[in-house]
């Protein structure tokens, strides 16, 4: 469903629209790729650039949104992660990790993930399209964060951390 459910900031030049899903049967798993791939459907009619992604279990203030906004610019044809901090409650490694990595999830610092969540998070054109054609439609909880960072790796599209953000998870 799209429509203004929580208020989103006013962004010159920019479509924003909210998407809300759930609870899903099955929680957690659910049709996360589907929801993607279907707001991704009306999206794309705007001739839209790609989607910022933001969980409804995470915060982020004007100041967040400027800085992604703005790395967005800069390099439109990137993913754009925020760092955040996963909780332990939303993971099994008792401790938190960064919501981006290379390797293994971890507490270090990561300049150039391979991995990224869909936390606070922007996915050019590109990258959505190629996830759609590799069956995002399909892809459910816990898979379609690491499903889309691979699709993104194998095509060749870098991951930025916009350390000027600092979205917090409130999943503690």
């Amino acid at each position: 469903m799209l429509g203004p459910l929580v208020w989103l900031p006013p962004v010159r030049g920019v479509r924003l629209h909210q998407l809300s899903y759930g609870p899903e049967p099955g929680y957690p798993f659910g049709r996360r790729g589907l929801a993607i791939a279907s707001a991704w459907d009306q999206l794309r009619t705007g001739a839209a650039a790609g989607m910022l992604l933001l969980d409804a279990d995470v915060a982020v203030d004007p100041w967040d949104f400027a800085a992604m906004l703005a790395a967005v610019d800069r390099e439109p044809d990137a993913v754009h992660t925020a760092p955040i901090r996963v909780w332990p409650a939303s993971t099994t490694r008792g401790a938190w990790t960064w919501g981006h990595w290379a390797g293994q999830p971890s507490q270090d610092p990561c300049a150039d993930p391979e991995y990224f969540s869909l936390s606070f998070t922007y996915l050019p054109e590109r990258l959505v399209a190629s996830c759609v054609k590799a069956g995002l439609r399909k892809w459910t909880f816990p898979i379609v964060d690491s499903r889309i960072s691979e699709q993104a790796r194998a095509a060749r599209i870098p991951a930025r951390v916009v350390d000027q953000a600092a979205p917090k998870h409130l999943h503690y």
